[in-house]
């Protein structure tokens, strides 16, 4: 068997909601397709990845570096011990061959997306889901029949409505989440306040409410923060430091005495281990959110989960950032703490593919070969055209 084509196409996202760091109405994501010489059903089997939201598309680093690379390599050098199936780690390292390594930047998420791909194309070829294909060879204990999920969103809006924002909240638990993420740190602090207090209404307990800030406040700013909401007893805060500055991200933590989380900026093993190492983070309650697409992909995360675990922690302590299928089949394959999910199915990276249900904030897991993405039909339409029929 043999890759027979990758194909790219970038797309924008065109919605005006923002969070404290950005803006989403110019941002634009990827998807990519990995053509296999493999046919079923009278059909080449195809691997698809897509973009977590968030940072921009990689179309252009796949189309200039990593896919002429893994095109261009001896196609048997790219298979399993069987010869019948791709060995994604083997596909990375063609995708990786003559990199510096460090210096992730966006590298790290057209590998990822590639790498996305690949598995889909692997788990589609074994006929399976790929979080089974991942339990067998990478997971502990009995195969997981759900996970723990919690619904993202709570952006601001133009019309910085707090009704509608509680009604959001509202419709998230009416799917099935029973803890929620909102965005904070993008309005003065009397307004976030009224954000959250009109959240936390809706809710049973304090700790089913967390926060993101996006490490866009200031330290000075972060500090004052924290000590506002700490009598909410919340869930946890994400994000209150900017991404690398460890010593804020320590200082922070011994202020602050209920949960933090961080690290969906922080994108290969070596980060991991500086933010452990330096960040001041407390592996009794906080979280860590390395996103797995933007992370290189399995094959790093794989490597991020070691250096979690030498570090003395839990791989349930691991809440993976981007609410998308793949993260949820990675979740459930390694035995991670949770998956997000950006819960208004009506969006393009919102909810999960069909068949996929909520209950008591834990979702099914698929059952279809591969990631699922064809399930999902209004994402699924945008990698039309990338593969004829």
């Amino acid at each position: 068997m043999r890759i027979v084509d990758i194909r790219q196409r970038t797309f924008p996202l065109n919605v005006a909601i923002a969070n404290a760091a950005i803006s989403f109405d110019d941002m634009t994501a990827s998807v990519v397709a990995v053509v296999t010489d493999v046919v079923r059903n009278g059909k080449p089997v195809v691997g698809y990845g897509f973009d977590s939201v968030g940072r921009y598309g990689h179309g252009g680093l796949l189309a200039e570096r990593f896919a002429p690379r893994v095109l261009a390599a001896e196609p048997g050098s790219l298979l399993d011990g069987s010869g019948r199936n791709l060995d994604p780690d083997k596909v990375w390292a063609a995708a990786m061959r003559n990199e510096k390594p460090a210096g992730h930047g966006e590298r790290s998420g057209a590998v990822g997306l590639l790498d996305t791909a690949v598995w889909d194309a692997v788990a589609k070829i074994e006929d399976r889901p790929l979080w089974r294909v991942l339990h067998q060879r990478y997971g502990r204990g009995p195969a997981p029949t759900a996970v723990p999920v919690y619904g993202s969103g709570g952006h601001y809006r133009p019309d910085g409505n707090v009704a509608s924002l509680a009604d959001e909240v509202r419709a998230m638990l009416g799917l099935g989440y029973v803890r929620v993420k909102i965005k904070a740190g993008g309005a003065p602090l009397a307004e976030d306040r009224r954000r959250i207090e009109a959240v936390l209404k809706v809710l049973p307990r304090p700790d089913r409410l967390a926060l993101d800030l996006n490490g866009a406040l200031a330290p000075a700013v972060a500090e004052a923060f924290l000590d506002a909401v700490a009598p909410y007893g919340l869930g946890w805060v994400e994000e209150p430091a900017p991404p690398l500055d460890f010593v804020t991200s320590a200082r922070l933590a011994e202020r602050y005495p209920h949960p933090l989380a961080t690290g969906e900026n922080l994108f290969a093993a070596d980060e991991a281990r500086n933010l452990l190492r330096y960040g001041g983070l407390r592996p009794d309650r906080d979280l860590l959110q390395f996103d797995i697409a933007l992370a290189y992909g399995i094959a790093e995360y794989r490597r991020i989960v070691a250096v979690v675990e030498a570090a003395g922690w839990s791989r349930t302590r691991l809440y993976p950032h981007a609410g998308h299928a793949f993260a949820l089949h990675v979740v459930g394959g390694l035995g991670l703490g949770c998956a997000e999910a950006g819960a208004d199915q009506s969006k393009l990276f919102g909810g999960f593919p069909a068949g996929v249900t909520i209950a008591d904030g834990r979702a099914s897991l698929p059952d279809t070969p591969g990631i699922g993405f064809e399930r999902k039909a209004n994402l699924f339409a945008v990698a039309a055209g990338l593969v004829d029929g």
